[in-house]
């Protein structure tokens, strides 16, 4: 029998019927999290195919998110290798949503079977620092200053997506050639909320955080230890994480004053460092979102951040907790030492208001918007109707 020739429409007019989710983890953290949530949550938004490519060179078992399926890879010949095999399976109905670290390899490769890209900055750019992305030559994750990557091709990208205003403010500002850059904040399981108690004592404060030398946990710790000796009685530290910076953050802690109660808890599953902590703290001026921040205000725990980076957009200072001025040496002291110093009904006030600021960062409307994005590129018009989804928080 004849088969019969049926016209196809353009690709750029085909319906979405597959979201490809890349990722390369470096460690366990933040990032990892946000793309396992956003592969469950576009599953059960749009109810389509979505694949998870996972490259983990440590060769770690990959997560699997429910409904979601996942091929795991260990190097860059098998990532492209996969990657290709999963583009070209439904090439007119599929978009590409990958993150900064892949950006080189996926806009390439997607732009051989006409797939659109978004493509997710998770951190900052920053003029004088270093980028990890990979080299499509050297095949390896390689560390770049912006002003060394490759525009011509990053710009390429159907579209950009910064998980915070700062963000997507560094990309604007920073690509040698024009972007087309939007913002989707992150957001987490508004799950973690509990109920308001009253603070212990001592007043805990938290860092939780990879102990990286970026995190800049050794800036907490050198305020901690300026706190005037009647609130130091009275307050504890606690750092959560593990990293390359943690051998030389113990010895900081010893050497500075080694009376003050500093303690290094590792890595402790399930968020339990919620029910120990009255504070967080965090340091980074250059974190791209501040996962652990917006986990302390959905749990009700104020924050103090600096009045840069990510961190910043999640915190009305004053409100749910303080922002302090990252250019201003003694300006974390003196915010730890006003916390420290803060009444149960001030902590459970703005307790209460951090719990309500965090519900404007729902995970049902962080995956709607990238449900509504995907569409967008898929059909190459900024002009689709809204997803018959209601907004509620996850």
């Amino acid at each position: 029998m004849a088969t019969r020739w049926v016209p196809r429409s353009p690709a750029s007019q085909a319906p979405l019927r597959r979201v490809v989710l890349t990722w390369l983890t470096t460690a366990s953290g933040g990032a990892e999290r946000s793309t396992v949530e956003l592969a469950q949550g576009l599953r059960a938004l749009l109810g389509i195919e979505v694949v998870v490519i996972w490259w983990d060179g440590a060769g770690a078992p990959a997560p699997v998110p429910r409904g979601v399926r996942v091929r795991q890879v260990a190097d860059h010949d098998a990532y492209e290798r996969t990657l290709c095999a999963e583009l070209g399976e439904d090439p007119a109905g599929t978009v590409l949503i990958g993150a900064h670290r892949t950006a080189m390899v996926d806009i390439v490769a997607a732009e051989s079977f006409a797939v659109p890209v978004v493509s997710v900055l998770r951190g900052i750019l920053v003029a004088d620092q270093r980028l990890r992305t990979v080299d499509p030559r050297s095949r390896r994750l390689v560390p770049r200053l912006p002003g060394e990557l490759d525009w011509d091709v990053l710009s390429r990208a159907s579209r950009w997506v910064g998980v915070s205003r700062a963000a997507t403010s560094s990309i604007r500002e920073l690509a040698a050639k024009p972007v087309d850059a939007i913002t989707i904040h992150n957001a987490v399981h508004l799950g973690l909320y509990r109920r308001p108690r009253n603070p212990s004592s001592p007043r805990r404060f938290a860092v939780v955080a990879r102990t990286e030398p970026w995190k800049l946990i050794d800036r907490v710790i050198r305020a901690f230890a300026l706190l005037p000796d009647d609130l130091a009685a009275h307050t504890r530290l606690d750092i959560y994480g593990t990293g390359s910076a943690l051998p030389e953050l113990r010895r900081l802690a010893d050497g500075l004053r080694p009376g003050r109660d500093i303690r290094f808890r590792g890595e402790v599953p399930d968020h339990r460092w919620l029910a120990a902590t009255d504070v967080l703290v965090a340091a980074c001026d250059i974190e791209g979102f501040g996962r652990s921040v917006l986990e302390a205000g959905g749990a009700g725990i104020p924050q103090i951040v600096p009045d840069r980076g990510g961190s910043t957009e999640l915190v009305i200072s004053g409100v749910t907790g303080l922002a302090y001025s990252a250019d201003d040496p003694a300006g974390l002291a003196s915010a730890l030492a006003e916390a420290a110093g803060w009444t149960a009904s001030r902590l459970d006030a703005l307790g209460c208001r951090a719990r309500l600021n965090a519900r404007s960062f729902s995970q049902t409307r962080c995956f709607l918007a990238y449900a509504r994005l995907a569409r967008e590129v898929r059909a190459g018009n900024r002009n689709l109707p809204q997803l018959p989804v209601p907004d509620r928080t996850a």
